[in-house]
């Protein structure tokens, strides 16, 4: 810890020290994810989630097509099926990512937010 951050922490009521700790604290990713259900976009992202159990359930229905597949123009169609739904999986996860590094971002905007609140008090 810098100078400067002890000096904050010693003119800090006790509620801004909580939340000035709240912030400082880095989340686990269990804990990340699930920040991502709060806000404006919580249906977005419920809808993403439900859309990627449906496309990971497409992904194996259409391999095992592809599997069994008799011929094979029809195990192009299927083996293309696969993978359009696993591109789809792969830009949901990529979504949620970006969720999670927004959340992260803003996390710290607050929080040096808070040091200049607390800085120009002073």
């Amino acid at each position: 810890m810098s100078g400067l951050d002890a000096a904050i922490r010693r003119t800090l009521s006790e509620e801004d020290a909580r939340m000035f700790e709240q912030l400082d604290a880095d989340a686990a990713l269990h804990q990340q994810l699930l920040e991502t259900f709060g806000g404006r976009l919580r249906w977005l992202n419920v809808a993403g989630w439900v859309a990627g159990f449906v496309l990971t359930g497409l992904v194996f229905l259409f391999g095992w097509r592809f599997w069994v597949a008799a011929d094979l123009a029809e195990m192009l169609r299927w083996g293309a099926a696969a993978g359009l739904a696993a591109m789809g999986v792969a830009l949901i996860k990529v979504w949620f990512w970006l969720q999670m590094q927004k959340n992260a971002v803003v996390r710290e905007l607050k929080r040096v937010e808070l040091q200049l609140a607390m800085l120009a008090a002073r």
